[in-house]
């Protein structure tokens, strides 16, 4: 069974593609690399620039542009091939031009709107070419019923497990959004009055300076998979902040089910998975920490194998494109 798999995101394509793979599957990648960028420096495409805003009142030159590069570079990749399944991770994220030419040269096609459908409107106009659509967010799937969407959430993927001595106590890896910073001072005193121990990267904009401590880093430049899962199995507990905008459970949940590891988050909404123990998952504000000490105290309460390796990547696939034997994934 041959099939396409389209998603922009090259670092969490790996574990995917590498599970198709597992499963017998050719998997054609469109994006394996993506296309060289824009030089924005080039004569020709300064002039376009500058016609493009003060003639044609379009601030977006650079961003058309890039985009017209991206789909000849992809309609190329699909020329003359046929596929039985294309996986999509964030259709919205593509021309419907593509969409379409995708559409005709499938059997099936699947979506995975892994961030809300409100954040991304557009994508409710591509709706009607998919076979399988589905959202990780419970509130799409209340506020849509219109619609037949399918819920789905994030998976884990690896088997590393918790280190049995944790070199600190809490690990947060995520990007430096002012509320996250402020948040983020707040464990820090946290953990400084309780004698404890934080490790934090916040990845900020080129235009911030650095601020690089053993403890807490505000830096220019992200880790890796493999780094990220180095940190986190040297922690007794992982930091999760919810985006505002939806309340869809992060990667972060799935990988601490999988490794027997504690969480701390602000979404509420955590309560009501199947995998939800209050020993578990410690649910804040972030503004009072009443309790917290005691929940670090506790031993980690092991879930039912059954439940963990339903969010495991292999059944996780096997649901989303509907093959072989799985057991369907739910929200809460």
């Amino acid at each position: 069974m041959k099939i396409l798999y389209i998603n922009k995101n090259l670092n969490l394509s790996k574990p995917i593609v590498n599970q198709m793979i597992k499963m017998g599957f050719e998997v054609d990648i469109l994006i394996e690399s993506l296309p060289k960028a824009l030089n924005k420096s080039a004569f020709s495409h300064k002039i376009g620039n500058v016609f493009s805003r003060l003639i044609l009142k379009n601030k977006n030159y650079f961003i058309k542009k890039e985009k017209h590069i991206f789909e000849k570079f992809a309609l190329k990749r699909l020329k003359n091939k046929t596929y039985d399944i294309a996986f999509f991770i964030r259709a919205d994220m593509y021309s419907e031009n593509l969409i379409k030419r995708v559409r005709k040269q499938t059997k099936k096609m699947i979506n995975y709107q892994w961030d809300g459908i409100d954040i991304y409107p557009r994508i409710l106009d591509y709706y009607k070419y998919f076979d399988r659509f589905f959202v990780f967010d419970n509130a799409d799937m209340r506020k849509y019923k219109n619609l037949n969407l399918l819920p789905l959430t994030n998976f884990y993927y690896s088997d590393r497990k918790k280190n049995n001595i944790a070199e600190y106590d809490f690990f947060y890896i995520g990007v430096g959004l002012d509320d996250r910073i402020r948040l983020i001072k707040n464990i820090e005193e946290f953990v400084i009055a309780n004698g404890l121990r934080i490790k934090a990267i916040l990845t900020i904009p080129e235009f911030r300076e650095e601020e690089i401590t053993e403890s807490v880093s505000f830096q220019h430049k992200g880790i890796s998979l493999e780094e990220n899962e180095d940190f986190a199995t040297k922690a007794e507990v992982v930091i999760d902040f919810k985006i505002d905008y939806h309340t869809g459970a992060s990667f972060r949940f799935f990988e601490c089910l999988n490794r027997e590891q504690k969480i701390i988050t602000n979404n509420t909404e955590m309560k009501n998975y199947d995998f939800y123990h209050p020993d578990n998952i410690f649910i804040t504000d972030f503004e009072d920490f009443v309790g917290l000490k005691e929940f670090l105290q506790k031993p980690y309460h092991k879930i039912d194998r059954k439940i963990v390796e339903k969010y495991g990547i292999k059944n996780w696939l096997n649901y989303a494109l509907d093959y072989g034997d799985y057991e369907a994934i739910n929200l809460p």
